[in-house]
């Protein structure tokens, strides 16, 4: 789960709901909770979003793709298929226009540029199926 911050200074919580096979965000400045769907996929796990180019990332481990689409659900794409087995964890570098995802199905982390380019092996011995990754932007 990821809460965030956009621009117009609504909150809101995004989900991946694998059982529904997509993609929700629900609106934290109302009083009452009601999910609202944003994306359609067949089992997307992990997301983060980039409020730089309101954009949302997500990992679809049945596809074993990572996509992007803008927020308002346009301009779905995917940026990582090719070696891309169970991609369970994701995270965006918002600084450095990162992201970062792990595969549990090629025991690695990796990381790429956010447009989709310059991919590079981060990790790849002494992982046993890594599920998770979280960065700490302020330190670097």
């Amino acid at each position: 789960m990821f809460v965030t911050q956009i621009a117009e200074v609504k909150k809101f919580l995004l989900f991946a709901d694998a059982d529904d096979q997509s993609i929700k965000k629900i609106s934290l400045d109302v009083s009452y909770f009601v999910p609202q769907t944003l994306f359609n996929h067949q089992r997307p796990v992990a997301l983060d979003y980039d409020p730089l180019e309101d954009r949302v990332y997500w990992s679809d481990v049945a596809q074993g793709r990572i996509l992007t689409a803008f927020f308002n659900g346009t301009s779905v794409k995917t940026l990582f298929r090719c070696n891309v087995e169970t991609p369970d964890g994701l995270a965006i570098d918002h600084v450095g226009r990162n992201i970062y995802w792990t595969d549990t199905g090629t025991n690695r982390i990796e990381v790429a540029r956010l447009h989709g380019r310059s991919r590079k092996l981060l990790i790849k011995d002494g992982l046993d199926e890594p599920t998770a990754i979280i960065l700490d932007e302020r330190n670097g």
